[in-house]
C-alpha cells in the first residue's frame, strides 16, 4: 500500500478525491492530508482531490506524482521452478528490487542499513552478499512482523521459498509501517483492533 501526502490550505476543512483513478478516503493528520492506494507498478501515482474551506467554497487540484514505492514478489512457485519462468530465476534486477526495497523501508522506519542496489547482469553475489541481505532482513523483522509473517529464512539463499520469506518479510514490515501512518488518533480516543503495533 501507498499514500500520497498534501499540504493544503489551513482553512480546508475537508479533502476527498481519488489516487489512480480509485476512490480513497483522505485524512488530516499534522496539517497533511494522506491519502492511501495500492501500490503502483510503474511507480506513477494520478491524484484528483476536492477540497472545502470553511466558509463552503470548493476548489479542485490534481498531479501525477512519481515515486518509488515497495514492489514485492511473494509467489514464486514450484511450477515456476518447473517451467522455468521469469520468477524461477533469481537476476540482478530481482537483487536490486530487494536491496532497495531494504533501503527504502528502513529509511521510514529508521533502521540503519547497508545495502548493494547497483547490481548488473553478470555479478556474482558473494556468502558476504548473502549475509548481508539476511541481516538487514533480520532487522526488519525485529522491528515489526504480524504473526503469520514467515521467519526470516537461513543460508544459504538457495530455495523459491526462502525468496519468499524474504520479501514477504519486506512487505509485511511495510505495511505494518503504512498502516501505523493510517492510525490517528480523533479527540483522544485509541480504537483497539485497528491494526499496526500492540
Amino acid at each position: 500500500m501507498a499514500y500520497v501526502a498534501i499540504e493544503v490550505g489551513s482553512d480546508i476543512v475537508y479533502v476527498a478525491g481519488t489516487i489512480n483513478s480509485v476512490d480513497t478516503v483522505w485524512e488530516e493528520h499534522e496539517g497533511l492530508w494522506y491519502g492511501y492506494a495500492d501500490t503502483a507498478k510503474d511507480n506513477l501515482y494520478h491524484f484528483w482531490v476536492e477540497m472545502y474551506d470553511e466558509a463552503g467554497n470548493r476548489s479542485e487540484y490534481e498531479d501525477t506524482l512519481y515515486y518509488e514505492m515497495p514492489w514485492f514478489v511473494t509467489d514464486r512457485t514450484q511450477e515456476d521452478i518447473d517451467n522455468r519462468t521469469e520468477k524461477a530465476y533469481i537476476n540482478a534486477s530481482d537483487l536490486n528490487r530487494i536491496e532497495k526495497n531494504t533501503y527504502t523501508i528502513c529509511g521510514l522506519i529508521d533502521i540503519v542499513v547497508d545495502t548493494k542496489t547497483d547490481w548488473a547482469v553478470g555479478d556474482i553475489p558473494r556468502v558476504a552478499d548473502f549475509a548481508r541481505i539476511l541481516t538487514q532482513i533480520g532487522k526488519m523483522y525485529a522491528f515489526a512482523h504480524y504473526h503469520t509473517t514467515p521467519m526470516p529464512p537461513e543460508r544459504p539463499l538457495n530455495t523459491f521459498q526462502k525468496y519468499n520469506a524474504v520479501e514477504q518479510i519486506q512487505k509485511d514490515c511495510f505495511a505494518i509501517y503504512v498502516g501505523n501512518k493510517k492510525n490517528i488518533t480523533y479527540a483522544g480516543e485509541i480504537y483497539a483492533g485497528e491494526g499496526g503495533f500492540i
